[in-house]
């Protein structure tokens, strides 16, 4: 009974969505938010991994600080630095392209995704890292980060794609209007009553991280195996 309350609270947001499949073309808007999620989720995975390795094993004196800094924004709305941002990204000419929603969407994912690294490398423990020092960059991430590392490098994907699939507010101020995602795109429908636009739109929003959810899953899977049999 309990697991059938549970179900149900779950499907709930989704009943009005099952009772019609829409029809999914492609446009630029989609294109968009698929390179967006792509670029973002990989960014987050190596600079996460990377930035949680040298706060765990780099002895300087500057460390705690980084630390500081890099952690600061998890207690900061990020609306709050976003006018900062968008004035820093308009004195370079960011402001209303890609590169600069790219950039902004890099800044609000990055500090939690370093967390989950870091909490992630911390509860294995040094000693399994250890062994891995002397090891060339790219076969020790190969060989040791990414079998140990393969749950959270899922966890910070997933997390990643969500973030970006909602951050509306952030992508339409830096994006200035000219930067079209299925996210900016879902508002303009629903305030337009476009019930078959909005309900494609919609589906697209769940879609997205479920597919890619599936697929890192399923190359995780395949990564691991296969150094399991090079070892």
């Amino acid at each position: 009974m309990k697991r059938l309350f549970v179900l149900v609270l779950i499907l709930l947001p989704f009943l009005g969505l099952l009772t019609t499949v829409p029809t999914l073309f492609w446009d630029d808007a989609i294109v968009n938010t698929v390179v967006h999620v792509i670029v973002i989720a990989s960014l987050n995975v190596w600079l996460a991994i990377g930035t949680a390795w040298w706060i765990l094993f780099t002895p300087s004196k500057w460390r705690t600080f980084v630390e500081w800094f890099i952690f600061l924004p998890l207690f900061i709305p990020a609306l709050a630095g976003t006018f900062g941002m968008y004035i820093a990204l308009a004195r370079f000419g960011l402001v209303g392209t890609d590169i600069g929603v790219l950039i902004v969407l890099l800044v609000v994912t990055l500090p939690y995704s370093i967390r989950l690294a870091y909490n992630a490398m911390y509860v294995i423990g040094r000693p399994m890292f250890e062994q891995a020092l002397f090891l060339p960059p790219l076969r020790r991430y190969r060989v040791v980060l990414f079998p140990l590392l393969s749950g959270t490098i899922q966890t910070i994907v997933l997390m990643s794609t969500v973030i970006v699939l909602g951050q509306f507010v952030l992508v339409q101020l830096i994006g200035a209007g000219l930067v079209p995602t299925v996210t900016t795109r879902l508002y303009q429908v629903y305030a337009g009553n476009d019930v078959s636009l909005a309900l494609q739109h919609t589906w697209l929003l769940i879609l997205i991280p479920v597919v890619l959810y599936i697929a890192i899953g399923w190359g995780v899977r395949m990564g691991v195996k296969f150094v399991k049999g090079r070892l």
